[in-house]
């Protein structure tokens, strides 16, 4: 399931960046030189954005200013971009809102979309090709979940089978702008592109998941919990899948220590990064 999304700040939100290798746990460091992200963020922080190798951003709320500074420190700067869902802030969603088909739980005015409609695809490499000319250098991908919402939601073969066919359409269309890929979550599709021995899996620079040691309990409140140890071994399994071709970023939810050095302990031991948030409103 995917949580990452476009917010205007409330509040601020403590964050944990890290990557192997590790750091000591007594120190929680400001920065880490990995990857940031800021999904939520309306300014470019100039020296805090500079001081990542990667960072994933909104890139059209950022001011050209702040992309030139980051990337003459040899950032690489990542666009947000949502594939499967379809927000009803965008300018463009009533070209598109009549070819979703279920409400996005958790998070209001936004709709899963029917990501075979040829003018999405073609939307998505509209923005995506407008992301670069701005100076992105890669994509965050996220929301190819949709194709996990339609295996549960019908046992219709014909749409399901459309929604696969439409995902990887994207992927395949955003894999030849010569940009970096990240791609959150989106298991399910992943699993079957790999079941398939589809090479378009291997364009995939970043694989994140979201919340393998942790959950969210309730939105408003930004109240964590563990996650179940059946889905923690699921998610696992696709992180050691997807380990063979893209690096892995971990992102969880918590404010317990323990917790914080359960995961720690787990990434140093495999090579993986991770960001932790105390808050929903990653920023």
């Amino acid at each position: 399931m995917s949580f990452l999304k476009k917010l205007i700040l409330l509040f601020s939100s403590a964050v944990l960046i890290s990557c192997a290798p590790p750091v000591s746990i007594s120190y929680i460091p400001q920065y880490s030189n990995d990857y940031g992200v800021f999904l939520g963020a309306l300014r470019m922080d100039y020296e805090k954005f500079a001081k990542y190798k990667n960072v994933a951003i909104e890139i059209e709320d950022i001011d050209e200013r702040g992309i030139t500074y980051a990337k003459q420190y040899g950032t690489k700067i990542y666009a947000y971009l949502s594939v499967g869902s379809l927000e009803e802030y965008k300018e463009y969603y009533y070209d598109f809102k009549d070819y979703t088909f279920m409400k996005y739980d958790n998070w209001a005015s936004e709709y899963w979309m029917d990501v075979s409609y040829e003018p999405w695809q073609d939307k998505m490499v509209e923005l995506a090709t407008k992301f670069k000319n701005l100076g992105a250098d890669g994509l965050f991908l996220d929301n190819f979940d949709v194709y996990y919402t339609v295996t549960e939601l019908t046992n219709e073969p014909s749409f399901k089978e459309s929604i696969y066919q439409g995902c990887r359409t994207i992927l395949s269309k955003l894999s030849e702008l010569d940009m970096l890929i990240t791609v959150n979550s989106g298991s399910t599709f992943l699993e079957r592109l790999n079941e398939e021995n589809d090479p378009l899996l291997t364009k995939i620079d970043w694989y994140a998941q979201e919340t393998v040691f942790t959950s969210i309990i309730e939105y408003n409140g930004d109240i964590f919990g563990r996650q179940n140890e059946e889905d923690k071994k699921y998610y696992l399994e696709v992180i050691e899948m997807m380990k063979k071709t893209a690096k892995i970023l971990l992102i969880e939810y918590t404010k317990d220590q323990n917790t914080i050095v359960e995961i720690k302990e787990y990434a140093d031991a495999n090579g993986l990064c991770f960001y932790i948030a105390s808050s929903v409103l990653l920023d």
